[in-house]
């Protein structure tokens, strides 16, 4: 697609936003849980869990993000956006699997590729202060990479990939935090106070744990599964 094509078809999917009873609302804002793509899955003290879907050439309403939060893109996409009040309309072009972070903003997107965009949307709710010292995981589990896929003053998140058979060893995670599978994979944790449970989790299905915990990660399935865990500040 050139550049010129890109932009124009951008400005049509963001411009005009039809609601159910075909009325172009372009300028309409409601608070993201309200916006007809986002899916509240989880809603509590620290986090607030959204999965996202746009359809190709299609486009969300401007929706009010209220606090901080990151996303894990499921699959890639070729995305237009726009904050409100600004006149640029921004090239957003994820990787699959590929993790990003907002301020708080209002804003609205445009889906200019051929597939359906999906991420999994966190929002990150209040700090998790019933702990103190380090967030990092202890040990370092096997199956983290080199380098963490964010980490900021509020949230820290490593990229866990494992292969079939492969276990992270137990580790111990010191606040609340989530688990949110990149692909689908099938694994077993095991945790000392509940034993091992074995888990088929689709792309996009996350584990939440409230406080401290202790657990390991086996990759049961027969193919490679990536995930990332994140942990609050």
């Amino acid at each position: 697609m050139s550049t010129l094509s890109g932009i124009a078809v951008a400005t049509v999917v963001l411009s005009v936003v039809v609601l159910g009873q075909g009325a172009p609302t372009p300028e309409m804002q409601v608070p993201a849980i309200r916006e007809p793509h986002h899916f509240v899955k989880l809603d509590n003290k620290y986090a607030r869990i959204l999965d996202v879907t746009v359809e190709p050439y299609s486009g969300t309403l401007y929706h009010i993000h209220e606090n901080p939060y990151f996303w894990i893109s499921i699959g890639p996409a070729t995305l237009r956006g726009q904050t409100l009040g600004a006149k640029e309309i921004i090239n957003i072009e994820p990787v699959d699997a590929e993790v990003r972070y907002s301020p708080a903003l209002t804003h609205r997107v445009g889906n200019i590729g051929g597939t359906l965009f999906r991420n999994i949307t966190v929002q990150i709710q209040s700090r998790d202060t019933g702990a103190s010292g380090p967030v990092l995981a202890s040990p370092k589990p096997t199956g983290y990479q080199a380098a963490p896929a964010l980490d900021n003053e509020l949230v820290h998140v490593e990229r866990l990939i494992l292969e079939p058979g492969q276990s992270t060893g137990r580790y111990t995670l010191p606040r609340s935090g989530v688990l949110i599978a990149a692909h689908d994979g099938v694994i077993s944790i095991d945790r000392p106070e509940s034993g091992a449970h074995r888990l088929e989790m689709t792309a996009g299905e996350f584990e939440w744990h409230t406080g401290p915990t202790t657990h390991s990660i086996t990759n049961v399935g027969k193919t490679r599964f990536e995930a990332i865990e994140a942990v609050w500040k």
